[in-house]
């Protein structure tokens, strides 16, 4: 059992593998060290008999990152799993920051930071069973990054093992002291080394954290209120945009097993002020976020709403927003109820300029919808920055009964080459693994690859650390 559940993760095609009894490369072992001495021991044991190491945090991997691979010449794969090491190490209230080691999951991290009246406010959709050091190692974005931004921002110093030694940075705010170690072991997937301590910044616990929603005409409009409101003096947690396909969904769930008179009058009276909006069937639904002071509060809201009439925009109210909050961490067990009837859900990300999101978003819709002809495509902006957001696609499909790997691998190519060709990158926060290396080489020159393969080589001579993975 400790062998099967440490030898994927949880992406469609982890999870349609085992199904199928199709993943055939499992780790022989799975260790699990307590203290950094057993690490720095094992790391080196590993190094001489040639056997390969995969770390492991909370499993929660979607692209690929815990497959079971070997170098040339490996006799072996073991699972490292660090959950062993969780302990919460300091608060520095003063200078607002903390220190934990690796291997803590995020709800004891957050109860930790909360029972002392902080918050690290990073809330990926896996929160609830991830890893600080997984976080890191992936670059992860929580759905509040708006306001706190993503792990690598929050990230102060931190204390990583390699087969050449231990890296360790330091704990200041900022410094011009050469290339940032932080932010090149940010991202790494444990191919560099294994992380085993990371100081990160923490805020206050916001006196209010408030959640609403927004109906717009069409993704245009949304685009273009959301790159306002990111760009303003409004301090925003999330701004989250559903294309027309997502907020229909929405819109069919949160009228799932409603009835009556009184719930039709409701509908129509809903239809017919949206209609007076110009909001149709191309409506859009924006979720939005606040982690402010009480005192603030009001007046942001105030700003947030002239905000959403200027852009044609009409404000639904907290409800839609709170009921969101509720389940935001639902989508992986109802894909996992769904399988059981041959529904197959899988999810991609990526990034790109404001200018580019329309024209990311419709070619990507495209060859998706060419790949599996019956599929429901559907995409949501679920991080903004100054200049650009983030795409997150969620593709609803028959599975095949034939060959569900090979249909899977069909939409995964179809959607490479649609980033690839419409200027998208290959992750915004899921990191590469090994589904998309083969793209993210490409994306990268011969110059940019000759340096990650550098880096492995000083510090993995052996090449011990998770191989096959990010790049070759």
């Amino acid at each position: 059992f400790e062998r099967i559940l440490h030898s994927a993760g949880q992406s469609y095609h982890d999870l349609i593998r085992l199904r199928t009894n199709a993943l055939k490369d499992f780790v022989d072992a799975v260790v699990y060290p307590g203290k950094v001495a057993q690490l720095q021991k094992l790391i080196k044991w590993a190094s001489t008999k040639k056997i390969a190491l995969v770390p492991f945090g909370g499993g929660s991997s979607v692209v690929g990152g815990l497959e079971a691979l070997r170098g040339r010449g490996q006799r072996a794969v073991l699972s490292v799993d660090l959950t062993r090491m969780d302990h919460c190490l300091d608060l520095d209230e003063y200078s607002r920051t903390a220190t934990f080691e690796a291997g803590i999951y995020g709800p004891r991290l957050e109860a930790w930071l909360n029972e002392r009246g902080f918050t690290l406010g990073h809330f990926p959709q896996s929160f609830e069973y991830s890893t600080l050091g997984g976080w890191v190692a992936a670059r992860s974005a929580g759905q509040q990054s708006n306001h706190y931004g993503k792990i690598e921002e929050l990230l102060v110093a931190l204390e990583m093992i390699s087969p050449k030694g231990e890296l360790k940075t330091l704990r200041v705010p900022a410094g011009a002291t050469g290339p940032d170690i932080n932010q090149i072991v940010a991202g790494s997937e444990g191919l560099l080394g294994i992380i085993t301590k990371s100081t990160v910044h923490v805020h206050h616990l916001p006196e209010e954290r408030r959640y609403a929603a927004a109906l717009f005409p069409d993704l245009q409009h949304c685009v273009d209120f959301q790159r306002e409101l990111t760009g303003s003096s409004l301090d925003m947690a999330m701004i989250r945009v559903s294309d027309p396909e997502e907020s229909r969904l929405f819109e069919m769930l949160a009228n799932a097993g409603k009835s009556g008179l009184a719930h039709a009058f409701k509908q129509r009276l809903a239809r017919q002020v949206l209609k007076f909006k110009n909001i149709n069937s191309g409506k859009c639904l924006v979720m939005l976020g606040m982690d402010v002071e009480e005192h603030t509060a009001r007046r942001q809201d105030v700003a947030v709403r002239a905000l959403v009439r200027r852009y044609g925009g009409f404000f639904v109210g907290r409800a839609a927003g709170e009921k969101w909050k509720q389940g935001r961490f639902n989508m992986p067990f109802l894909r996992n109820h769904l399988m059981e009837v041959s529904i197959g859900i899988d999810t991609l990300e990526t990034a790109t300029s404001y200018s580019n999101v329309i024209r990311l978003h419709d070619a990507v819709i495209a060859a998706l919808r060419s790949a599996v002809p019956s599929a429901l495509v559907m995409c949501h902006l679920s991080h903004s920055y100054h200049d650009g957001a983030c795409l997150y696609f969620t593709i609803i499909f028959n599975m095949s009964s034939s060959d569900p790997v090979a249909q899977w691998r069909k939409l995964k190519e179809a959607a490479n080459q649609a980033l690839m060709k419409n200027g998208g990158n290959m992750s915004h926060h899921h990191g590469i693994g090994v589904d998309h290396k083969s793209g993210y080489q490409k994306q990268n020159t011969t110059a940019n690859l000759s340096l990650l393969r550098a880096m492995k080589r000083e510090l993995d001579p052996v090449g011990i650390l998770n191989p096959g993975k990010l790049f070759d």
